[in-house]
């Protein structure tokens, strides 16, 4: 299968009994989203981040639909991540480069599902389809470097540490240092 023939029809991962990873709904969508958003502590460390407004139905489907028309334009890979049916957060693969076979995994869950080894199964189960369904390559993710709990998550989800960029992200207003991770086809175990 070609990596454009991968974007013609959204495939869905069941991950575990209890967590499904599914294309955007936006009009179901655009409520828990918005929540999860508003919600400070998800995003401390979050580059760009900007605290959504009061609640505006419109906006928020129009922000899910971006999602849809970033993989119909081959440009992101986003899934909804579910924990027993509830939105809890989100996982894409994007940024697409080398010729297709290198990308970087972004990712976040509601605090309340914090700690509890669900990014570390979603992160495997994004990786494993990255690098067997799409050919990838390599996948990089970057953490802020005071972010332990993303920074323990990526060495869980067996992603190695190449080292920290100084001054790489502007977190409210700061430049702020991050570290640098990739997997690597090599990485996948059975």
């Amino acid at each position: 299968m070609s990596f454009s023939d991968l974007f013609k029809e959204f495939i869905p991962i069941r991950v575990d009994e209890d967590i499904y990873l599914r294309q955007h709904q936006p009009e179901n969508d655009a409520r828990p989203f918005w929540e999860i958003h508003n919600e400070e502590s998800n995003f401390t460390y979050f580059g760009g981040y900007k605290k959504p407004c009061d609640w505006n139905e419109e906006r928020e489907i129009r922000v899910q639909q971006s999602r849809i028309k970033g993989f119909k334009g081959k440009r992101e890979y986003s899934w909804v991540v579910t924990y027993r049916g509830e939105v809890i957060g989100q996982i894409q693969l994007f940024n697409f480069f080398n010729h297709n076979t290198c990308a970087e995994v972004g990712y976040f869950i509601r605090k309340s599902f914090w700690n509890r080894g669900i990014n570390t199964k979603v992160l495997k189960a994004v990786c494993r389809f990255g690098i067997e369904t799409m050919g990838l390559e390599r996948i990089e993710a970057y953490a802020h470097v005071d972010n332990i709990g993303s920074n323990r998550t990526l060495q869980k989800a067996g992603f190695a540490k190449e080292g920290t960029l100084r001054k790489r992200f502007d977190v409210n207003g700061e430049l702020s240092d991050c570290n640098l991770y990739s997997f690597v086809r090599d990485d996948l175990k059975d």
